[in-house]
């Protein structure tokens, strides 16, 4: 099986021959029909435009205070906003467990979420600490 069998892609009706961006999907396994960046590989949706070099320490730093006009997207007020979920998440799941609440809520866990069955009473326990509720 050839990975890339088509390099070339012509637009323009044939004009132009550019070459073809190397991404393939992963539920068709069919290659990407957009042409790819000028003396890149990809097109600008699959990471052409991504310049590859690798960031060093400086640069990080730059790039979190970079476009920061209020201070509401910090690291601090990024990793608080998580905690504050998580510890919300646990409490709706206690909330549940006592027939408070009817339906979970859908969607992503909060980082850090640990998956734990209230009909265990040690894990039950532990669910009360994470939610804040015990000490």
């Amino acid at each position: 099986m050839i990975k890339y069998p088509d390099k070339v892609l012509l637009t323009a009706g044939g004009k132009i021959a550019c070459g073809r961006c190397k991404a393939s999907s992963v539920r068709t396994k069919e290659q990407c029909g957009r042409p790819a960046l000028k003396g890149k590989e990809y097109c600008q949706f699959h990471g052409g435009r991504c310049d590859k070099r690798k960031l060093t320490e400086e640069s990080k730093q730059r790039l979190r205070t970079l476009n920061l006009k209020d201070g509401t997207y910090t690291l601090e007020s990024r990793l608080a906003s998580s905690q504050f979920r998580l510890k919300l998440r646990y409490i709706e799941c206690v909330g549940h467990h006592l027939g408070m609440i009817k339906e979970k809520t859908r969607g992503r866990k909060p980082k850090g979420w640990i998956a734990l069955n209230p009909n265990i009473p040690s894990e039950y326990e532990r669910m009360l600490r994470l939610a804040g509720l015990i000490n």
